[in-house]
């Protein structure tokens, strides 16, 4: 007989799991960014390797990257369809973060109710949720891996064995992900904590979190040796072009952490640090405490993303929630309140319905109507078809990795910009590409580059506040080859220097 908590368990996965799926099929396309990964999965299955030297994208360049999640998926696809597999295993990958979650609320509250709660409401965190639905992203299986390595951490002092599945869990996420930083980050935090609060540290504790110090700090430096090398000390902010950076490294607000979070996750959350710090002890919330405060750290000096630094942010406030709801519960239950339990109990559900859940439907149909149209797909197998192999096309940033995956052709600029020299004045002269009313501005900028195509999407009208090319109307030297949602013109002149 299964025990009724996992029977429950079992049906919170198949909620999360089905409204995901939904979600995911409401489209056969997938998000942006996804068709790098998507390249990536299916040069690895044809060939064994991952696709670190391209001659597609920025028209040729290397990349740098940690490929094993990309493995995975390659593996699948050997014998699965490529479309189902980026569907369908992200999903299972991500929906899985609720028995994690279950393990750790369990064996911090000693609680099966709070424990249950906890890995209900972090299967609808709205960030990580709509982040990770349609767009093959390594966070779905680097999350939950990461708090199985925080599971294993608590647990090593009492079973030996999860020393095993520490060392295992870290070598994986070091292998797929530079978010592995973090981790280490926190750990430090974890002992800094119990050094101050006189709490006996764990001899075999102390050696993993050395090991995986050493061990990440090792293995990125390998991988990202030369961008390093090129880049400097802004390789910690990806080489992204000073233009882009306050949308990818925004400061945290209270507004933001609300409507990506939820406010029950944030305000308890908040509650459990400031208690704990001030108030008690306890060496498992401190494991909680070190990730949270380092992730808030690394958010305040802008040194990780906004939304990657919330996803991490959020499941640990869910985690900390479980305490305070735990707590709240032996409180409520030593007082004249406590026939009133039952109705606090509805009263945070239903909060939990309008803050978490809405949001989350509301975030993730945004994210799904963002994935790009039929008409875009098709205008992109036009060129495939009706281009030479060696053109070159100049698309927004946004749809880079498009023009690479789906029309298998060269492109001028895309998000990926580590071992990029001139990032800032690709993405300046593509402004200018799409905005001058002067040919005399455009001609040398697209023979600079050897274009020899250039789409306006909707997307690119929108992102550039335009609705068509102001200098297209001399037809010797654009001429309009495809004109449906999407417009494709073909640059023909060029403007020699004397």
């Amino acid at each position: 007989m299964f025990k009724k908590e996992y029977i429950w368990l079992a049906l919170i996965f198949a909620l999360v799991l089905g409204v995901r799926l939904y979600f995911a099929f409401q489209t056969p396309y997938f998000s942006e960014d996804a068709y790098f990964n998507i390249r990536q999965v299916e040069h690895i299955r044809n060939t064994g390797l991952p696709l670190f030297k391209d001659d597609l994208s920025y028209s040729g360049r290397n990349f740098l990257f940690q490929p094993f999640f990309h493995y995975i998926l390659a593996f699948f696809n050997l014998f699965m369809p490529l479309n189902l597999v980026c569907k369908l295993l992200p999903n299972i990958f991500a929906s899985c973060l609720i028995f994690i979650v279950y393990l750790i609320a369990k064996e911090i509250t000693k609680s099966q109710g709070a424990a249950l709660f906890s890995s209900f409401i972090s299967g609808f965190i709205p960030i990580f949720f709509a982040e990770t639905v349609n767009s093959v992203s390594v966070f779905s299986l680097v999350i939950p891996l990461m708090f199985f390595l925080i599971y294993s951490l608590i647990k090593i002092n009492k079973d030996e064995k999860y020393i095993s599945y520490f060392v295992v869990s870290i070598i994986i996420i070091a292998l797929m992900h530079a978010s592995a930083f973090l981790l280490i980050m926190a750990f430090l935090l974890y002992v800094l904590f119990i050094k101050l609060e006189h709490l006996k540290q764990n001899r075999a504790e102390l050696e993993l979190i050395i090991f995986s110090t050493i061990l990440v700090l090792w293995l990125n430096f390998i991988i990202y040796k030369n961008a390093f090398l090129v880049h400097g000390q802004f390789v910690i902010w990806q080489n992204i072009p000073k233009e882009l950076l306050g949308q990818y490294f925004s400061q945290l607000s209270i507004l933001s952490a609300l409507y990506y979070i939820g406010i029950i996750p944030l305000f308890s959350g908040i509650y459990i640090i400031y208690k704990y710090t001030f108030k008690k002890k306890n060496r498992n919330v401190y494991i909680l405490m070190g990730f949270a405060l380092s992730t808030l750290f690394l958010l305040w000096l802008r040194l990780i993303p906004l939304k990657t630094g919330l996803i991490f942010f959020g499941i640990i406030l869910v985690l900390l929630f479980s305490k305070f709801y735990s707590d709240s519960l032996l409180f409520i239950d030593k007082t004249r309140f406590s026939k009133y339990k039952t109705i606090f109990i509805i009263l945070i559900f239903l909060v939990f319905i309008f803050n978490s859940i809405i949001p989350t439907i509301s975030y993730t149909n945004q994210v799904v109507r963002e994935t790009p149209s039929k008409n875009e797909i098709e205008a992109l197998l036009w060129l495939k078809n009706n281009s030479n192999e060696k053109d070159v096309i100049l698309a927004s940033l946004d749809e880079g990795y498009l023009i690479n995956t789906i029309a298998e052709r060269k492109n001028v600029i895309d998000k990926n910009f580590l071992l990029i020299k001139d990032a800032e004045q690709r993405l300046e002269d593509v402004r200018t590409i799409y905005t001058t009313h002067y040919e005399t501005d455009a001609i040398p900028l697209l023979n600079k580059y050897n274009i020899k195509y250039i789409v306006l999407s909707k997307r690119s009208m929108s992102g550039y506040d335009i609705i068509d090319l102001n200098y297209k109307t001399d037809e010797k030297c654009f001429e309009l080859v495809y004109d449906k949602e999407v417009k494709i013109y073909k640059s023909l002149c060029r403007m020699e220097e004397k």
